[in-house]
C-alpha cells in the first residue's frame, strides 16, 4: 500500500511485539523509537482493540513536529504534550472509506499515511480533534532519599519498564534499588551483574528498567505491570569508611 503509493519511501517495520490489545505497552514503544527517527517521517501505528467502532481515527503532529497516524485511544499518549495538533481522519476528499470494520490499519491508516509522504498537509485531514484520548500515564513519585515508581511493560526479554525516566534522575545519585521489596542492584549494564541478578538500570528507551541477567525479571518476579519500585538516593559508603566491612 505505502509503496505502491509512494515508490521511493524507506519503510521501518519497527515492531509486530506488541502485546495484544495493550495500548500502554504500544504507546511505551512509541515513546522509545519515534524520536529516533527524521522529523519529516510519518509514523503508522496501530494497537487498536475499538477497530470498527465509534472511535476516532486520528493523525497527531506533536510539539517537534513528528507526524503519527493511527486509532485515537490513547497509542499517542507521549506525543500529546501541549503544542500539539491532532486531527480528526474525517474529509472525504482525501481520506478514503475502509473497505470493512476490522482492517483499519490496512483501510485507512496506511493509505493517510502515504498520503502525507506524498505532501498531503495534515490540516487537509479534518477537523483539529480537542479532546484526544490520553491514557493513564503513571509518573515518578520523588520523596526524601527515594524516588518511587512503578512497572509498566515487559519487552521482549522480560526486562520491565517503569515510570521512573532517566530525567527524574538528573542532579541525584542511585545507591540501591528495591522492586517488590526484593534488593534489585543498581548497575549501568546488564554485564555489571551475576547471571540471574536482579538488577536496575537505565534501558536505551530513557526509562529505569528492572532486569535479570540473562533471564527474564517478568517471569522472576510472576509479575510485570503495577510491581513497585523504589530507587534509594545517596552515595554509598567509600570503602573503608563508616558501615563499611573494610
Amino acid at each position: 500500500m505505502l509503496l505502491s503509493a509512494v515508490p521511493d519511501a524507506r519503510i521501518v517495520d519497527v515492531s509486530h511485539g506488541v502485546p495484544p490489545y495493550d495500548l500502554l505497552a504500544g504507546a511505551l514503544l512509541l515513546e522509545a523509537c519515534v524520536p529516533w527517527f527524521p522529523r519529516q517521517a510519518v509514523h503508522l501505528a496501530v494497537v487498536d482493540p475499538g477497530v470498527g467502532t465509534s472511535r476516532r481515527a486520528i493523525c497527531v503532529v506533536d510539539p517537534e513536529g513528528r507526524t503519527l497516524v493511527g486509532p485515537d485511544n490513547g497509542l499517542f499518549t507521549p506525543f500529546l504534550r501541549e503544542g500539539a495538533r491532532v486531527y480528526e481522519l474525517s474529509a472525504p476528499a482525501v481520506v478514503p472509506p475502509p473497505r470493512g470494520a476490522t482492517f483499519h490499519g490496512r483501510d485507512l491508516f496506511a493509505p493517510v499515511a502515504a498520503r502525507l509522504l506524498a505532501g498531503l498537509a495534515p490540516e487537509r485531514l479534518g477537523p483539529l480533534v480537542p479532546d484526544p484520548v490520553r491514557l493513564d500515564w503513571p509518573a515518578a513519585e520523588r520523596l526524601a532519599g527515594e524516588i518511587r515508581g512503578v512497572t509498566l511493560a515487559a519487552d521482549p526479554f522480560g526486562n520491565l519498564v517503569t515510570s521512573v525516566r532517566e530525567a527524574d534522575l538528573a542532579g541525584v545519585q542511585v545507591r540501591a534499588a528495591l522492586c517488590d521489596g526484593r534488593q534489585a542492584r543498581w548497575v549501568r549494564t546488564f554485564a555489571d551483574g551475576a547471571p540471574g541478578e536482579l538488577l536496575a538500570l537505565v534501558g536505551g528507551g530513557g526509562r529505569v528498567e528492572i532486569a535479570v541477567r540473562e533471564g527474564s525479571a517478568a517471569a522472576h518476579l510472576h509479575r510485570w505491570r503495577g510491581v513497585e519500585v523504589r530507587l534509594l538516593l545517596g552515595a554509598p559508603p567509600a570503602l573503608g569508611g563508616p558501615g563499611s566491612p573494610c
